[in-house]
């Protein structure tokens, strides 16, 4: 009895889930996945990945011509959508901050979900262009707030400027 209560004790604890989405994969304005339902404890993974055919990283071409600066943060489901403010929406909403690959790396920010809340991110680059453009994403979007409803009011709604 005591070495089945002792093994108990010494299990590893059971973590939430992780996800993988990918900022501007393949050179696009978007993330990939652009949903996820997630649960209290899991982690999403937010990597700026871009895949570029070997000819293109191989090439003279300017590595300024290829986007691979993004961020995801939190902003508003409607109205002023884009571009999200600084710090992202919300008290439990997020903001990576630029996460850009220029120097070869694969610069991430983890986000460790404390609700099961909908929250709706997009990029802040180029003064909301992004976002109007479509670069968004809903963790645990409803049936009220769905992502397809999110994605149309980013890219209809002007840009609100400071």
């Amino acid at each position: 009895m005591f070495k089945a209560i002792l093994f108990a004790a010494l299990a590893p604890v059971v973590l939430g889930a992780t996800f993988v989405v990918q900022l501007g994969l393949n050179n696009g304005l978007t993330f990939t996945p652009n949903t996820l339902v997630a649960d209290i404890g899991d982690v999403i993974t937010f990597i700026e990945f871009v895949l570029l055919p070997s000819r293109l990283l191989n090439s003279a071409l300017p590595r300024s011509s290829v986007s691979r600066n993004h961020t995801s943060t939190t902003t508003n489901f409607d109205g002023a959508v884009c571009p999200p403010p600084d710090g992202g929406v919300g008290p439990n909403g997020w903001d990576s901050g630029f996460l850009s690959d220029l120097d070869g790396s694969l610069p991430s920010f983890n986000y460790t979900v404390v609700d099961t809340l909908p929250h709706f991110a997009s990029c802040k680059q180029a003064a909301g262009a992004h976002c109007v453009a479509g670069m968004v994403f809903a963790l645990n979007p409803t049936a009220e707030q769905t992502f397809e409803q999110f994605q149309t009011n980013a890219e209809t709604n002007p840009i609100v400027t400071k």
